[in-house]
């Protein structure tokens, strides 16, 4: 696992990819929102944010093959990631002080 501060960067970089996904759902450009997906997926398995993978595979799952429709429920599946991309905890280099 990735320190803390290199996690904070991680997942402010994946709320950036997150933010773009939702903009190419908007703009019908599906191909474009899986590959973010994908690029999603990468970057949390790689900083150990195991429950932001697995949300975005699901993303990935709703949106289904490059071509074609995304399946019901693929916003809500995208509304699940920045949930809990949002419930991650960080917490500042060398932990809380007690005051």
């Amino acid at each position: 696992m990735k320190p803390k501060d290199d996690t904070a960067l991680t997942v402010a970089e994946i709320a950036c990819d997150s933010a773009a996904m939702n903009e190419a759902v908007l703009a019908s450009d599906f191909d474009e929102a899986r590959f973010l997906a994908q690029l999603i997926i990468a970057k949390a398995d790689a900083a150990g944010l195991v429950d932001v993978a697995l949300d975005a595979a699901q993303v990935v799952v709703r949106l289904g093959p490059s071509g074609s429709t995304p399946q019901p429920g693929h916003a809500r599946a995208m509304l699940a990631l920045a949930e809990t991309l949002s419930r991650v905890e960080l917490k500042p280099p060398g932990g809380y002080r007690d005051a």
